[in-house]
């Protein structure tokens, strides 16, 4: 990790040195590049259908945020992992749900296309790290809402098109993660 920081605040001071900046601009500017490659956005990651969740190195150097995105299509009813790096951060975690929306015009609708929870408010009851959900059939002890707030017994998204999945996990310290895919 460190090798790729210091390749990238190189390359960029270098390119910055050959366009004219001064090397002190170019230093501050390879420096604020290696602190947004240092920067981390979240605490959770994401897998699914076994995809790992991804962000551009190169957009995350740049600007200081990546989206995080699953490159293949997945299936209409995909199967979810999600991981928890450095637990003690969060604290006691007291829930854990799933909403996906659905690509809308330039961006995503503010509605959920489905919202998948535990049914009972124990937090054992909850999702875990490092536990597969097949979010077309999570199971008993979940509940799945459609957009109308239906119950439905599991997600089938639309083929073909582009989708937000919204993890959050309410704790002492509670975080949201956004991935972004398509479906098959």
């Amino acid at each position: 990790m460190y090798h790729r920081l210091a390749s990238v605040a190189v390359l960029s001071c270098g390119v910055l040195l050959l366009a004219g900046c001064s090397g002190t601009s170019a230093g501050m500017t390879g420096g604020r590049v290696a602190l947004n490659l240092m920067k981390k956005d979240s605490y959770l990651r994401i897998r699914l259908d076994g995809q790992k969740g991804k962000q551009s190195t190169l957009k995350k150097a740049a600007t200081g945020y990546s989206r995080w995105e699953i490159k293949e299509p997945v299936s209409t009813s995909p199967k979810l992992q999600f991981e928890i790096r450095d637990p003690d951060r969060f604290g006691r975690i007291t829930t854990v749900s799933v909403q996906i929306h659905q690509e809308f015009e330039a961006d995503y609708s503010h509605l959920a296309e489905f919202k998948v929870f535990a049914v009972s408010k124990d937090t054992q009851a909850q999702m875990k790290p490092g536990v597969e959900y097949d979010l077309g059939a999570p199971g008993e002890g979940f509940k799945v809402l459609n957009v109308t707030d239906d119950e439905v017994s599991g997600v089938e998204l639309k083929p073909g098109l582009k989708h937000m999945l919204v993890l959050t996990v309410v704790a002492d310290k509670s975080e949201t993660a956004q991935i972004y895919f398509e479906t098959k």
